[in-house]
């Protein structure tokens, strides 16, 4: 990836990613738990793309799923791995989780924070634009089955500001992106407005409203 023409501030420093978190970390506390633990399970359709928006609408016993399922726990950050999926920006921070257990597709990478990093810095870093098409250029495997490899996450250089600066960034972007929420649902809110205003203008004009102060100078001669 490249970050060479960018100019980091002073107190920032370039690591990889493997190296403040880990990537695809053993989960074996559930071996220890009954088969008949009720946990989240996650497939890929209920993750949305690009938002982050995770659909916990789904539960499974554990023995149902403890094979052939990727784990994690609450606060992972999970990426799909596969295409279309990574391309498309199926990459989510799981949270609320059913006995704060997980099990998702096989064709998630998952992403674990340590104390150096916030799990949120890296979810927005990871879902930006720039970094997807990086990683899909990275991509192996047969066209049509593609999948980033999880040594590509592992290298993967991520600027790393001090804590207190990480939390500060998340907020700003939150800040930013509801305000273009408001800002789209204002805008859905006008056009269904115009729509509305379309409509009372057809009316006004066939029931004469429109020409009342043309009839009013212009009197038709009797």
């Amino acid at each position: 990836m490249k970050n060479n023409s960018i100019s980091f501030p002073t107190p920032w420093t370039i690591v990889s990613l493997g190296e403040i978190a880990e990537i695809n970390p053993k989960l074996t506390a559930y071996e220890r738990l009954s088969n008949d633990l009720e946990v989240q399970f996650l497939p890929m359709k209920l993750v949305e793309e690009v938002s982050g928006k995770i659909q916990l609408s789904e539960v499974r016993k554990i023995g149902e799923v403890k094979k052939g399922y990727t784990p994690f726990e609450n606060e992972d950050v999970i990426f799909a791995k596969v295409t279309p999926c990574m391309e498309n920006g199926k990459i989510a921070l799981v949270s609320n989780l059913k006995n704060g257990i997980g099990f998702g597709s096989s064709e998630f990478h998952v992403i674990r924070s340590s104390n150096a990093i916030k799990a949120k810095y890296i979810f927005y870093y990871l879902v930006r634009q720039q970094f997807r098409n990086e990683a899909e250029a990275k991509m192996t495997g047969a066209v049509g089955l593609r999948r980033v490899p999880k040594q590509f996450i592992e290298l993967a250089p991520i600027p790393l500001p001090p804590l207190a600066e990480q939390q500060r960034i998340v907020s700003k972007i939150e800040e930013l992106f509801s305000e273009l929420d408001k800002g789209i649902e204002n805008l859905r809110t006008a056009q269904q407005q115009l729509k509305v205003y379309r409509q009372a203008v057809l009316k006004s004009a066939f029931e004469g409203k429109l020409t009342k102060d043309w009839r009013e100078q212009h009197p038709v001669e009797s």
